[in-house]
């Protein structure tokens, strides 16, 4: 599932070389975790000082928690440059595989939300809380287990309140006021109650027309190529809650290229691509159609 880049290098002259591998767990690769030589991980965005940025409006950010492989917890800092209304979501893959859970902490360090990861849920959202100019924290962390995740957030201003001015009360005017007596309605003879008209028969209700056959379409996040040519492939906002499950037939939009779902989540699944069907040629972004 994660692509890595390997490099080598040599200490000397005061500079020092990392000798090791890269596991990309994100579509940018800026989560990157460094796998040394000696099997030890360094984690990049494992703490408050080093966190990464999560932006307002920007596309879900894939990353991952793995307890036994060191990448134990995850910080992302969020910039906020005016009063308004924030919301945060995460979707945890495997939550069944995952203990730990997510706090989300403002600039003065106080925790706003902490919640544990529920291994019957997958989906978390934190929707329209108050927040102030400053730089906020999300973190995720792991006690046991892994699992793929992503989070993304948002943001809406809001206008300032408006200060209305005094009302100011007339003066009472020392003039009296004339006593007006009540009239009494005229009465008016009533109208016979007309005969309802014969009522007309109801129309009969048109039979319902059989549903058509529903399209869902996901898109490609991760490509990572194997050695026997063949590629895995990540395709999100398609998963078992849109009715998408393992050994359903995906087209990728634009080709003739059909691929088989092997591994389906909540809200993703996992592909291989055959070598024929040329993988390097594909793009992380490209929609792939499901027919239901």
């Amino acid at each position: 599932m994660f692509k890595k880049v390997c490099s080598l290098g040599l200490v000397g002259m005061g500079l020092v070389y990392l000798s090791g591998c890269v596991v990309d767990g994100s579509e940018s690769g800026a989560n990157a975790t460094v796998e040394t030589q000696t099997q030890t991980f360094i984690d990049p965005d494992a703490k408050k000082e080093t966190a990464l940025g999560l932006i307002f409006g920007m596309p879900q950010v894939d990353d991952r928690l793995d307890y036994a492989g060191g990448d134990r917890e995850d910080w992302r800092y969020i910039i906020v440059a005016e009063q308004g209304m924030m919301s945060i979501t995460i979707n945890v893959d495997q939550p069944k595989n995952l203990d730990g859970g997510w706090s989300i902490i403002d600039s003065a360090g106080r925790t706003l939300r902490r919640e544990s990861f529920n291994k019957n849920v997958g989906y978390y959202e934190y929707k329209d809380f108050p927040v102030q100019r400053g730089v906020y924290y999300f973190q995720t962390f792991a006690t046991s287990g892994k699992s793929i995740y992503t989070v993304a957030t948002s943001f809406r201003p809001t206008a300032a309140p408006v200060v209305l001015p005094p009302t100011v009360e007339p003066e009472e005017e020392d003039e009296e006021i004339a006593e007006v007596k009540p009239t009494r309605p005229s009465k008016k003879p009533r109208k016979k109650a007309e005969p309802d008209p014969e009522p007309k028969p109801k129309p009969k209700p048109k039979a319902d027309k059989p549903a058509e056959g529903k399209k869902v379409v996901g898109f490609i996040s991760l490509i990572t190529p194997k050695a026997d040519g063949t590629a895995e492939v990540t395709v999100r906002d398609a998963g078992k809650n849109k009715g998408i499950e393992a050994g359903a037939i995906g087209r990728i939009s634009g080709t003739s290229v059909k691929i088989e779902m092997t591994q389906c989540y909540p809200t993703s699944c996992r592909a291989i691509i055959p070598a024929e069907a040329n993988p390097k040629g594909l793009k992380k972004g490209a929609n792939v159609e499901f027919s239901m």
